[in-house]
């Protein structure tokens, strides 16, 4: 901060408004110079409060000329500033500060002079009015006009609300002026009536301002924030909230409308958006030409910008919004003022998160100023945030506008188009942690969530960590949504087992112990190591049974106390609660009548490109499926069918599931021939339960059958009930080969691969 130099005598009258602008500006160092004397033709607040701040005051009765003069004398004044001053200034004052006296009027001089130009304004049916400062001289209401500044007159003005307009305005050029005045780059011109400003002299010794424009939603540590940045000289400028936010904790506060002279308008639409606003964040402070533009525009830069958007997201997710509401939610000056500042990193630091309070307060602590390092920085996390704000607003928006009964024309990417995909495709993805490492220990990994996610859409769709257990891994991740995504299909008292995205054991019982219980049974070898997934709330005895081996996610609607106590001893064991498992997901008729499935809902990186697509989620409905043998499959048959196609669509193409009793028995999956899945489903389930599980069970093929030799191994085995998509060239071989053994085959007419 600079050093004040200059000694400043200021003249009252009233309640003393613009004495405060004034000692607050030289608080923090904006005039270069110091109030070293209030005077006061009359007893007056002004006066009282000068005295509460320990500055010299002095009253002079009717403000005589002689005792005015002496008075001014003894302080040596380096400028006189009128603040409110009712009296005519005499030929003894005048005399002895010659050029070193301002005054403000309420008006645009020489516009309606006098004591009542605001009155006088209104009287005359004006559109505009302002405040004018100017150097006093012997004219009443005269002298060379130092600043101008326009307001205007709006209807419903009344004498009160259009004085605390113009009030406004002289508070911010009074002091500017009075600077310019103490660093000498004030000169009159030969006519005697125009003001020059000299700029080299004005850059050189006009202190800079420190100012910092705050305007958030998200109010989180604001107050603590805006008291630091007063400690440090900082005025705050700020709009509507945040403005009464930190007026209420008792700090000083400048209103947007005072900077850009303008009120706020359509219903707040307009408040930022003004060149006194954008010029002082966008000028390059390095660039000698913009600092010059800025002293000739009276227009202080902005050091920072503490911006955070309207929460257009959360207001999405509010139920029931109507579209205009929603609307309504779009910010377009924060994201302004966010991108200038942003671009302007190299003068100005945009902190538009909370969590970067703390950091910044202590930067400019430590080192004067927002360093370098962490102005960019911040720059690129405030594009960051814009970019995924927008791209959350395109993605909302297209199926909003349909729901408001807005037709949309058939173009890519919007309701009802034929092409559901639009010609960019920006994701906004906001991010949960870093993880270890990926898929393998040389490879670096992080986890993020698609910004909109619900519950619904899986276990992660939240960024709430696990309820015990270490760090997920990027493996974890996988397994645990696969293990999810499994045990929606399921239904009742439910379990699944997962390895590498398979499931390696599942089953259907009366209760949860039961249905671990069975589903461990189908391959206990691959479990170890494995995921969980429940459909019921964890007890006590499926805890036990949970913790008797080696796992490393359970994911269940919930788990109680008891089960908590037994789990709680296996410390790495992470614990994932996802809700959404305690029920079956819409059925397809349900479904048939919901929205239809996100076209944007899976994504995938391959070769350089990203491949996009809906998800493979919505719900089968076995009541459409085709009987193609002449026997139908019996009740039990059924059950296990169904359960076995509701298995293979989470299984790895080529994919075999085998089902008996409601159980997992054998999978084959990932195999690059259809036969070789079903000699492993067929070889898993021997090794581990004998052949005698075979006899009876239930295939499901998560595509068609290209030639019968698959179908003919499981036959052999003794598999009598398949489920297959059909529509291969060979369909009638492939069910005159089940027909020929007596056996039943569905065909669904629909393909469940997952490569």
């Amino acid at each position: 901060m600079i050093e004040p130099s200059g000694r400043i005598a200021v003249g009252v009258s009233g309640a003393g408004s613009n004495l405060r602008a004034l000692e607050a500006a030289a608080s923090r160092g904006e005039l270069g110079g110091e109030i070293v004397l209030v005077f006061a033709d009359r007893a007056c607040p002004a006066l009282d409060w000068a005295a509460e701040q320990g500055i010299d005051t002095a009253l002079v009765p009717d403000g005589d000329d002689v005792a005015l003069a002496e008075t001014l004398g003894g302080a040596s004044p380096d400028a006189i500033v009128l603040a409110g001053y009712m009296r005519v200034i005499g030929s003894r004052v005048l005399a002895g500060h010659p050029g070193r006296i301002l005054n403000t009027h309420p008006s645009l001089l020489p516009a309606f002079p006098g004591a009542h130009a605001v009155r006088d304004a209104l009287a005359h049916g004006a559109a505009v009015t302002g405040a004018t400062v100017h150097l006093v001289d012997a004219t009443l209401d005269g002298g060379p006009i130092v600043a101008q500044e326009a307001v205007p007159i709006l209807a419903g003005d009344d004498e009160a609300t259009l004085h605390e307009r113009i009030l406004a305005v002289e508070h911010r050029i009074l002091p500017r002026a009075t600077a310019l005045l103490l660093a000498g780059a004030l000169s009159v011109g030969p006519d005697r009536r125009r003001v020059v400003v000299d700029l080299d002299r004005a850059e050189a010794s006009v202190p800079t301002p420190r100012r910092g424009l705050l305007s958030v939603s998200d109010k989180t540590g604001l107050v603590d924030f805006g008291r630091g940045l007063v400690a440090l000289g900082f005025e705050l400028v700020s709009t509507g909230g945040t403005a009464r936010a930190l007026r209420d904790a008792g700090l000083p506060v400048t209103d947007v409308a005072a900077v850009t002279g303008f009120p706020e308008m359509l219903d707040g639409r307009i408040k930022t958006l003004h060149p006194r606003v954008h010029a002082g964040i966008l000028a390059h402070r390095r660039l000698a030409d913009h600092r010059r533009q800025l002293l000739a525009a009276a227009i202080a830069p902005f050091e920072l910008v503490v911006v955070n958007l309207y929460p257009f997201a959360a207001a999405a997710e509010r139920p029931g919004i109507g579209f205009d509401e929603l609307v309504e939610e779009i910010d377009i000056g924060g994201p302004s003022m966010v991108r200038a500042a942003a671009k302007n990193h190299a003068s100005v630091a945009i902190v538009s998160s909370p969590a970067r309070y703390e950091a910044v307060l202590a930067a400019i602590a430590e080192e004067g100023s927002v360093p370098a390092g962490l102005r960019a920085a911040l720059a690129v996390e405030a594009f960051r945030q814009t970019a995924a704000y927008d791209a959350r607003i395109a993605a909302e928006l297209p199926g909003r506008m349909a729901g408001a009964g807005i037709t949309l024309p058939d173009e890519p990417g919007l309701p009802g188009a034929a092409d559901p995909y639009p010609a960019t495709l920006t994701i906004g993805l906001e991010k949960v942690e870093t993880l270890r490492y990926g898929e393998n220990p040389h490879q670096p990994a992080a986890r993020y969530r698609r910004a909109g996610t619900r519950q619904a859409d899986g276990p992660f769709a939240s960024a709430a960590a696990p309820l015990q257990g270490k760090q997920l891994s990027y493996n974890n991740v996988l397994d645990a949504s696969a293990a999810a995504a499994l045990a929606r299909q399921l239904e009742g008292p439910a379990c699944v087992i997962v390895k590498h995205t398979n499931p390696c054991g599942a089953a259907e019982r009366e209760t949860l112990p039961e249905a671990w219980t069975a589903a461990l049974a189908g391959d206990p070898v691959s479990a170890f190591g494995g995921v969980v997934a429940l459909t019921r709330e964890v007890d006590r005895p499926t805890a036990e049974g949970l913790a008797s081996i080696f796992l490393e996610v359970v994911v269940a609607p919930g788990f109680d106390a008891e089960a908590r106590a037994v789990l709680v001893a296996k410390a790495n064991l992470r614990l994932i609660v996802d809700p959404t498992l305690a029920s079956r997901g819409a059925t397809a008729s349900e479904a048939s009548k919901a929205t239809r499935v996100d076209p944007t809902g899976s994504i995938r990186t391959v070769g350089g490109a990203v491949l996009v697509t809906a998800p493979d989620t919505l719900p089968d409905d076995p009541t459409t499926w085709q009987i193609a043998t002449s026997r139908a499959p019996t009740d039990a048959e059924r059950r296990d069918l169904e359960l076995a196609w509701r298995l293979v669509r989470g299984a790895t193409s080529n994919a075999i599931v085998l089902v008996r009793d409601g159980r997992l028995i054998g999978l084959g999956s990932g195999q690059t021939s259809r036969v070789d899945a079903a000699r492993q489903a067929v070889e898993k389930a021997l090794a581990i339960s004998g052949e005698a599980v075979l006899r009876g069970a239930a295939c499901a093929s998560d595509a068609f059958y290209p030639f019968p030799d698959g179908v003919d191994v499981c036959l052999a085995a003794g598999v009598t009930a398949f489920v297959q998509p059909g529509g291969s060239m060979r369909d009638d071989d492939i069910i005159a080969a089940a027909e020929r053994a007596g056996a039943t085959m569905l065909l669904t007419g629909v393909r469940h691969f997952r490569h």
